[in-house]
């Protein structure tokens, strides 16, 4: 599993490898799809750091099809749930897509209770 991800990012960028952090599978009959799983629960502020570097090391690799895994995510963060939709939108324009799976309630209501409007305006 790691092996994987290691060989998708560049040597300055494997520390998010070695600490376990974060992990990218190739999952699928085709091999075609990236499982996105967190290792533990990160700091609400680096969420969004660790996935944006996940999602473009796909993207980079030519992997739309994005399976993320929010086991370990209880509480996602704003700027965290503008990505999944920043990447949700890229995926969808080359025939991909991103799912989430293994959604805490707790993480549920904060993807629901998302304000868009708040987002953009908040300084």
């Amino acid at each position: 599993m790691i092996h994987f991800y290691k060989r998708m990012i560049k040597k300055s960028e494997r520390k998010m490898a070695d600490q376990k952090k974060v992990i990218l599978k190739k999952t699928g009959v085709k091999k075609d799809i990236i499982k996105i799983q967190f290792f533990e629960s990160l700091n609400k502020r680096l969420q969004h750091t660790y996935l944006a570097a996940s999602i473009g090391k796909c993207f980079k690799n030519n992997f739309y099809k994005i399976i993320l895994d929010m086991t370990n995510i209880n509480e996602p963060s704003y700027p965290f749930i503008a990505t999944i939709i920043e990447a949700t939108a890229k995926a969808r324009t080359k025939s991909g897509d991103v799912k989430i799976i293994n959604i805490s309630d707790e993480a549920k209501h904060v993807l629901l209770s998302f304000n868009i409007y708040t987002y953009l305006t908040k300084g």
